[in-house]
């Protein structure tokens, strides 16, 4: 029986029973070496293209300007202001609630009732409401003052288009064309009820329609047109001063 060291010496046998046998070098020389395998790297993602950029957006159209008119008495935000006195402003409140009317429908109204008589109604609203006595040698006053039935009180309309045409064409036979406020406070104080203009308008087409009219006095005018003594003096004062009754000579 050998002993430990011959078994270390015996030659390797591969197919025996010796359990060193697989402890004896491969045939062949040293291993191959391992080769590495990369690491797995994930693929990029592709790229994404850019967005087309979004079309400039076309700016807000602005609405049409359309300059403001200067002149008191033409729309403004669809309504049209116009001064007038204060006695013709209460005049005209007490007509149109009496009557159920509109300041509108008033002022076409009153436009209608002079529109044969505009140069006329203007002369009128110009002239003093007094009479200077013939032998007087003093020149009449009042006649650079305001015209009748303008003040500072503000009123509103609501004309159309062809309201304000309309009225342009009377403003420039009045001769107020950039003020056509004051056209309308001259028709309003001649055709509104309760004052002599009113009544001396009224009267003034009855007298000019039949010459041979006969001519009221205070009492019979204020009686006949439901209005005081004063109204009634002043009615005929205003037709004195227009030529259409005969002026006294005291």
């Amino acid at each position: 029986m050998g002993t430990h060291e011959d078994l270390f010496d015996a030659p390797a046998d591969t197919g025996s029973d010796n359990p060193f046998a697989s402890w004896a070098p491969a045939t062949g020389g040293t291993a191959a070496p391992v080769t590495p395998v990369p690491p797995r790297v994930a693929p990029r993602p592709a790229p994404v293209p850019p967005l087309a950029p979004e079309p400039a957006l076309e700016p807000a159209l602005e609405p049409e300007y359309v300059p403001e008119e200067p002149a008191e008495g033409f729309p403004r935000n669809g309504q049209s202001g116009f001064r007038v006195s204060q006695e013709v402003a209460d005049r005209l409140k007490a007509y149109r609630q009496e009557q159920e009317l509109t300041v509108t429908e008033v002022v076409i109204m009153a436009l209608d009732h002079i529109a044969e008589e505009i140069p006329a109604a203007m002369d009128r609203a110009k002239t003093p409401a007094r009479v200077q006595p013939r032998r007087s040698r003093f020149a009449p006053r009042g006649e650079q003052g305001p015209l009748k039935g303008t003040g500072p009180v503000q009123r509103w309309w609501q004309p159309t288009r062809d309201d304000v045409r309309v009225l342009r064409e009377m403003a420039t036979e009045a001769e107020v064309r950039d003020k056509p406020g004051v056209l309308i406070a001259v028709a309003l104080n001649e055709f509104l009820p309760g004052t002599f203009m009113n009544v001396a308008g009224d009267l003034r087409r009855k007298l000019q329609g039949d010459p041979a009219a006969v001519i009221p006095g205070e009492l019979a005018l204020s009686r006949a047109y439901g209005v005081s003594r004063e109204v009634a003096r002043q009615t005929l004062t205003q037709l004195h001063v227009e030529g259409v009754v005969p002026v006294s000579e005291t």
